[in-house]
């Protein structure tokens, strides 16, 4: 071999070299910085729930309930079988029942004038633990059936508070309209918390830029391309690990330091839902429109809820929602962004039990005025200090109540 042809060779060797050199270097920069950032971030921040048990939530049974489509549902109580009152919780689009966490506890905690209470809480399809529906696409009637499954299954008889977020909220509308008589007969409150009666298809920021995206380009691969399957992009995501944490922490938060464990438990609730699930429910979410159906909710004590940085769900649409049902309470919640029951859940705990007070009122049991001689107008000292405990209970707070909007 020549010594050109030794030196054209050398060169050829650096310049390889080089390359995978640099692609190692890329490589280990978009492992090893995100996983830097993640872990410096979580031990910067301050977390006033780092001992939260989230895993282990309050709870007295599990059970699965079959839908009459198949899907295996995962339903949790917590409190008596024989409640006075049942509360149901139904979860919102790519989280699930965790993120009741706070609001669970508060039911399970709470003492209503001696009215016993009792939470009920599901994954809806696709989320969590729960089955997924058959079919390409999910429609918020096909949630309003599981919904109503659920109730016939673990709690068929007696009064309801229904609280649902985002997807949820949209659920309770529905079911409202398919079971209108039962509806009538047992629903004694409602909570929206984040949610929607129509016009998210017209939302213009980004999350519901992409939400429009999906639903153009990758239902129709999943509805026409035979034998594909999403799992790839599934463990992708599943691999996205501190990166996935660190653009949670960016975009499902309002605060600018939310707790590490929130963080985690909002990136994980997402990163469980399958892109099936994801893209499934995209039509369902845009098309939504239950204005006509809001009149049946009239008399009802009810709160809406909303965060004031919220991007999926904008606080026009709660604003809208709480105008049309007559009497509700409106929240509107500072530096809060599409979870505000997890961002400050003191504050609605406080004002879900608050509402659920009026509800104790109407139905006539157990409340602090029925306790008062019938022939005082003053209340006793008794009742006056089960009103205070109501309305002072928040023992998760991470503020002191300024953030709310009467």
């Amino acid at each position: 071999m020549s010594e050109k042809q030794s030196r054209r060779r050398l060169r050829g060797l650096a310049i390889a070299g080089g390359v995978t050199g640099g692609l190692a270097v890329g490589a280990a920069l978009a492992w090893g910085v995100p996983r830097y950032l993640a872990r410096r971030t979580r031990m910067a921040s301050t977390d006033p729930y780092a001992h939260e048990p989230f895993e282990l939530p309050p709870q007295s049974s599990v059970r699965t309930v079959d839908t009459r489509d198949g899907v295996a549902v995962h339903v949790e109580t917590a409190g008596p079988d024989d409640a006075d009152l049942t509360v149901v919780f139904a979860h919102g689009y790519m989280q699930d029942m965790a993120t009741f966490y706070f609001l669970r506890k508060a039911i399970a905690e709470a003492d209503r004038g001696g009215m016993s209470m009792r939470a009920v809480l599901y994954d809806q399809p696709g989320h969590g633990r729960s089955g997924a529906l058959p079919r390409t696409e999910y429609g918020i009637d096909d949630l309003a059936e599981v919904l109503h499954d659920v109730l016939q299954a673990v709690a068929p008889v007696g009064p309801l508070v229904l609280v649902g977020h985002s997807m949820g909220g949209m659920t309770i509308q529905v079911y409202a309209r398919k079971y209108e008589a039962d509806f009538r007969e047992r629903v004694k409150g409602v909570a929206f918390l984040s949610s929607s009666a129509a016009g998210l298809d017209t939302v213009e920021t980004k999350p519901m830029r992409a939400l429009r995206r999906l639903r153009r380009t990758v239902l129709p691969m999943l509805q026409q391309v035979a034998g594909w399957t999403p799992d790839l992009i599934d463990r992708s995501r599943l691999l996205a690990g501190d990166l996935g944490w660190l653009l949670t922490r960016r975009a499902a938060f309002g605060h600018a330091d939310p707790p590490a464990s929130l963080v985690s438990l909002v990136e994980q609730m997402n990163r469980r839902t399958s892109i099936q699930s994801i893209v499934g429910y995209a039509r369902a979410i845009l098309d939504h429109d239950e204005t006509a159906t809001l009149p049946l909710f009239k008399g009802l004590p009810s709160l809406v809820v909303v965060g004031d940085v919220d991007l999926l769900t904008p606080p026009e649409h709660s604003r809208r929602l709480a105008a049309a049902l007559e009497g509700s309470r409106f929240a509107l919640i500072a530096e809060a962004a599409h979870s505000p029951q997890l961002e400050y859940p003191g504050e609605i705990s406080q004002l879900l039990l608050e509402m659920i007070d009026k509800v104790v009122a109407e139905i006539g049991e157990g409340t602090a005025a029925s306790a008062a001689p019938a022939s005082s107008g003053t209340p006793s000292p008794q009742s006056e200090r089960d009103g205070a405990r109501h309305r002072r209970w928040s023992p998760f707070s991470r503020h002191h109540g300024h953030r709310l909007e009467p």
